[in-house]
């Protein structure tokens, strides 16, 4: 049975016996700390290598389809497989992260990654290539839930908004180093090798997966240094709680499937995909069709928003610290902000504003977007953190990219670009507004310590 906590004041016995508890066990409370940066650091670089494995078909597909005289349809057909898979993936393999160790199942997951990559480099069948782009889907579903569990185990809610706010920084830094490292490894051995472009991240990322199975962190309660109810009490974790001998699935029940905060932020982060898909998808073709802007300056204005968005995040980490139980209004600005540069975006044909603007949409998509981790966490008990990351997830691959794949070009052609990028700033707009009923919840559910 789920009950849920009113925004009474905080119980000052349960304060005290956190701080009794970190009085009395200087030594665990120091191996506490110090692990939990061992922990941020292999979820860190663990999804920066998740994005070294992840698109390097991508990147390379074009030269793989003129080499093996694909059609562009099938080349879509491969790149949507994953797309699928994943987004099923982040859901199954969130239930899978619940119920079994965190170490091993983000190792496993990242080493499996990375010999399904080595050996696409050398598929020339397409069923194959489809078949290996399905699995890799599906286990790289689990490497976002694994390294979100991590975070929220391990960090209390006055500091658990920037754990994940600095967290997010890891896709735009894989993101974006992937390219440079494929363009250097082709440059250096050639443009005809591209099987060099998977096997060699393929295997420095699983290298690194063995060393993540020996040194990576579990919940803490598991490494016997407490839980975090056990350090910081009511400020510990969110103020969700279930009756002692409630099954898994129960829980899953009213923590997800029937928990109307989890389902408006899923319907959030599927419109916050929409958004950052329906500008970076269609960037050549509004940007450079549309408005003329040449291939060198469209690209520039791409991978501008892509390391903006790095700072950006940074400083959402800030009013994360700042705001850890507000995060809501947060987002909730950051949207309506984004909507109006939206609107100067789509009308603006000066290339410096146009880098402006592109970097700033950056830091206001990325920004809004890991605000959804961090309430998706705040929201349900650690028991089910994977399940909801992974559902909360299925909405913005299945609902958010897919429509802005579908319903962008669709708009443009029936009407014009104005008109879908009119529709990109009234999402955004919507999202802001859907952020701001769950501002109640989110002011009752995370407790932080006084002071």
């Amino acid at each position: 049975m789920h009950t849920e906590q009113s925004a009474s004041p905080r119980d000052p016995e349960r304060v005290d016996t956190a701080a009794e508890f970190r009085r009395t066990h200087p030594e665990t409370f120091a191996r506490y700390l110090a692990r939990r940066r061992v922990v941020f650091a292999v979820a860190y670089v663990g999804y920066v290598c998740a994005y070294l494995v992840r698109n390097n078909f991508k990147l390379t597909s074009e030269e793989m389809r003129l080499a093996n005289g694909w059609s562009l349809t099938q080349v879509g057909l491969i790149l949507t497989a994953f797309t699928i898979t994943y987004g099923f993936g982040k859901f199954f393999m969130g239930m899978v992260v619940d119920r079994t160790s965190l170490r091993k199942t983000f190792s496993l997951a990242l080493g499996v990654s990375a010999a399904i990559c080595i050996g696409i480099g050398f598929i020339q069948s397409l069923p194959l290539l489809f078949a290996a782009m399905l699995m890799l889907g599906m286990v790289q579903g689990a490497l976002a839930p694994a390294s979100m569990t991590m975070i929220a185990n391990w960090y209390p809610n006055q500091t658990r908004g920037s754990g994940i706010a600095i967290w997010n920084t890891s896709q735009n830094l894989g993101g974006a180093g992937l390219p440079l490292i494929i363009a250097g490894l082709l440059g250096w051995s050639g443009p005809g090798n591209l099987a060099i472009a998977f096997w060699v991240p393929g295997l420095v990322v699983l290298a690194i997966s063995f060393l993540f199975w020996r040194i990576g962190g579990d919940r803490p309660e598991v490494e016997n240094l407490g839980t975090l109810n056990d350090l910081y009490g009511d400020a510990g974790t969110p103020q969700v709680h279930h009756e002692a001998d409630a099954s898994y699935w129960s829980i899953v029940k009213t923590d997800v499937f029937t928990n109307p905060v989890v389902l408006t932020v899923a319907v959030i982060n599927a419109l916050l995909y929409f958004l950052r898909f329906g500008i970076l998808n269609w960037m050549p073709a509004f940007l450079g069709t549309e408005m003329g802007f040449s291939l060198a300056q469209y690209s520039m204005a791409f991978s501008i928003l892509e390391w903006i968005a790095i700072p950006g995040s940074f400083f959402f980490a800030w009013l994360s610290v700042k705001m850890p139980n507000r995060q809501s209004v947060v987002g909730c600005c950051g949207l309506v902000l984004l909507g109006a540069l939206i609107v100067f975006y789509m009308g603006n044909r000066s290339y410096p504003l146009l880098l402006i603007c592109t970097g700033l949409m950056g830091a206001l998509i990325y920004g809004p977007q890991l605000i959804v981790n961090i309430l998706t966490l705040n929201f349900v008990s650690l028991r089910t953190a994977g399940v909801a990351v992974g559902f909360v997830g299925l909405f913005g691959y299945i609902v958010g990219e897919m429509g802005a794949n579908l319903i962008m070009p669709a708009l443009a052609e029936r009407f014009s670009w104005v008109t879908s990028l009119t529709f990109l700033a009234a999402l955004a707009v919507a999202a802001g507004g859907l952020y701001l009923t769950l501002r109640k919840r989110e002011a009752s559910t995370v407790q932080v310590a006084p002071g």
